[in-house]
């Protein structure tokens, strides 16, 4: 669980990374958006030809040190699953009444990547983990931050990297979950997908 959950935070620096220094060539460009924290863009996409979203299962990092202890594992991962279904279902009751949720790829579908950064069980007030000094995008103790990739679902070309700090501090760690929190950041994250899907497609 640890080494996979590693391999995700490293995921996400140097996607993030790479990100960034597209924008040097344009790829990728900034799009400011006061409602997410970062947001890059590849230029050039017709994002109005996407009508079906596929929404992967979400992943979960934490720091080491505030790792559940071994008696909670199965706890532990029962709250995932529930975290994964909770936002999948989310997505889908927010999208429901104008674009398909799927698990069939097409040229028509996007796909949804999502990943989240936990310090809820990380002390209000702590130095956030040395892991996270090299991330640009915001991270605090007791909240979550969602990392976020668009892609198409055929050709699995990165279309749109997000990121952003969750708004609900809530408490965490060793089994334990917010989950009125938790909902209300993932309703939050879903309507601006929404408001985003609907914009691009009255553009």
């Amino acid at each position: 669980m640890k080494k996979f959950l590693r391999a995700v935070l490293i995921s996400l620096f140097y996607t993030f990374v790479s990100v960034s220094c597209a924008t040097t060539v344009e790829v990728y460009k900034y799009q400011y958006d006061s409602t997410l924290d970062e947001v890059f863009v590849k230029q050039g996409v017709d994002f109005s030809r996407y009508t079906a979203v596929i929404v992967d299962q979400v992943s979960v990092w934490y720091p080491d040190e505030f790792a559940p202890s071994p008696e909670n594992a199965d706890k532990v991962q029962a709250n995932l699953a529930k975290a994964q279904d909770l936002f999948r279902q989310t997505i889908a009751d927010t999208l429901s009444d104008r674009y398909t949720v799927t698990d069939t790829p097409g040229k028509n579908v996007l796909r949804l990547h999502v990943e989240f950064i936990d310090l809820r069980a990380v002390p209000e007030g702590s130095s956030p983990p040395s892991e996270l000094a090299r991330l640009e995008f915001k991270t605090q103790p007791g909240h979550i931050t969602m990392t976020g990739q668009l892609l198409d679902s055929v050709s699995g070309e990165q279309l749109a990297r997000v990121a952003d700090l969750g708004k609900q501090q809530s408490v965490g760690g060793n089994g334990r979950v917010d989950w009125n929190a938790i909902a209300s950041d993932f309703e939050y994250w879903a309507n601006i997908f929404s408001a985003w899907l609907d914009n691009v497609h009255d553009d």
